[in-house]
C-alpha cells in the first residue's frame, strides 16, 4: 500500500532546499543499491541520505529534462486518447515512509475520468537523452531501456500497485533543447521483483542509514569522487596517516594494478579513492609499500587583462593589475611512492 502527496501538499510541507536533499529512498536510488547505476553507488547514495553529500549542481542535461518534460508529456497524450494524464506528487509506502516514488505522470482511464477522476491505472516516466546515445535504447514498444530506468519504472509501478508503466523519451542533439526523435516503451510490473527490491531498500536503510554505517566503497563513481574532493579540499602540512594490514594490502594491490594494468580502469580508480579516503585531511599515508601523498598544489593567479585595459586611464598600473588579479586555490594531487 502507498499514499500519495499532491504537488501542493508536498510544497506546503517542504521547502525547495528540503526537496533538493530528500532523505528518502526513491526509484532512481534502487539501481545504486543494486550496484547497477552508472551515476551513483550505494556509498554515494548513503552519503546523500545522511546529509554528508550535497545535491549535485544543476547541469545542462537536468535543465533540458525540465524544459522538455511537458512537451514529451503532450506528445504521449496525443498518441493515447485512451489515457488521461495527471501530474503526481510524492508517493510514499504506507508502512515504510522512507520509501518513495515521484512519477512524472500517473495515467487514468479516460473513459471513466468524469465519473472516477484520479483512478490510477498506470504511470509515465519521461526522459530526455542525447541522440548519440539512441543505440542504448531498444526497439520501441519493448522494455529494452537503460537498466536504471527499467528499475525505476518497475519500482514506481510496484509502489502504486499498477500492472504496468510507460516511458517516453525525447532525443536531442548535444547542447540542444529541440527534440529530433521520440520513442515510447512499455514496462510490465513484476511484483516478485518489486518485493525483492523493496526488501533490499529496507535493509539498506536499517543497516546503513539509521546506524550511520557506511557501505564499502565498491566503485569510484562521480559522486563519491566529488564527496572526497569537497570534504578534504586542503591538506594539513606535516600530518600523516598510518596504514594497517588492510590498507597495506590495498596499497600493494594498487601499485601492482596501476603499473601492470592487471585490472580494469574502474577498479584502479576505486582503489585510489579508498587510499585518498585513508589519507583524509593529512598530507599523506605511510604504508609498507612506501609513502602515498595527497598534497594541495600551489594556488594560481589569473589576471583579467581585458578589465585592466579598460582602466588604463589610471597612472598607477601596478595597482590596476592588482585590482584585476584573482587567486585560484590549488587542488590536491595524489602521488604514489617514488621509485615503486
Amino acid at each position: 500500500m502507498s499514499k500519495t502527496l499532491t504537488k501542493e501538499q508536498w510544497e506546503d510541507t517542504n521547502t525547495m532546499t528540503d526537496r533538493a536533499s530528500i532523505k528518502k529512498i526513491g526509484g532512481s536510488d534502487i539501481a545504486a543499491i543494486l550496484g547497477l547505476s552508472r551515476w551513483k553507488s550505494a556509498h554515494s547514495l548513503y552519503l546523500h541520505l545522511i546529509g554528508e553529500l550535497l545535491p549535485q549542481e544543476d547541469n545542462n542535461a537536468m535543465e533540458r529534462g525540465r524544459k522538455l518534460e511537458s512537451v514529451i508529456a503532450h506528445i504521449f497524450a496525443a498518441n493515447h486518447e485512451e489515457f488521461w494524464l495527471e501530474k503526481c506528487g510524492i508517493v510514499e509506502d504506507s508502512n515504510y515512509p522512507f520509501l518513495i516514488g515521484s512519477p512524472d505522470r500517473v495515467i487514468c482511464d479516460s473513459s471513466c475520468h468524469d465519473v472516477c477522476p484520479g483512478k490510477t491505472v498506470s504511470g509515465l516516466e519521461i526522459k530526455t537523452a542525447d541522440i548519440s546515445k539512441a543505440n542504448e535504447w531498444g526497439d520501441e514498444g519493448t522494455d529494452e531501456i537503460p537498466i536504471e530506468y527499467l528499475i525505476q519504472c518497475q519500482w514506481c509501478a510496484g509502489l502504486l500497485g499498477v500492472p504496468d508503466w510507460h516511458l517516453a523519451v525525447g532525443f536531442a542533439k548535444p547542447g540542444s533543447k529541440k527534440i529530433v526523435a521520440y520513442r515510447e516503451y512499455y514496462i510490465e510490473s513484476n511484483q516478485e521483483r518489486f518485493e525483492a527490491m523493496k526488501q533490499l531498500a529496507i535493509d539498506f536503510w536499517n543497516d546503513h542509514v539509521v546506524p550511520k554505517v557506511a557501505p564499502e566503497v565498491t566503485e569510484a563513481d562521480a559522486e563519491t569522487v566529488r564527496y572526497y574532493r569537497t570534504k578534504y579540499p586542503q591538506h594539513m602540512p606535516d600530518r600523516w596517516a598510518y596504514s594497517d594490514a588492510e590498507i597495506d594490502r590495498l596499497a600493494a594491490e594498487y601499485m601492482l594494478a596501476a603499473k601492470n594494468l592487471t585490472v580494469s580502469d574502474m577498479q584502479v580508480k576505486t582503489m585510489k579513492i579508498k587510499l585518498i579516503a585513508a589519507i583524509g585531511e593529512n598530507e599523506g599515508l605511510k604504508t609498507a609499500s612506501g609513502n602515498f601523498t595527497y598534497r594541495t598544489t600551489k594556488p594560481t593567479r589569473r589576471v583579467d587583462w581585458e578589465g585592466a585595459a579598460r582602466s588604463l586611464g589610471i597612472n598607477e598600473t601596478d595597482e590596476v593589475v592588482k585590482n584585476f588579479t584573482t587567486e585560484q586555490p590549488g587542488h590536491r594531487r595524489f602521488l604514489t611512492p617514488k621509485g615503486k
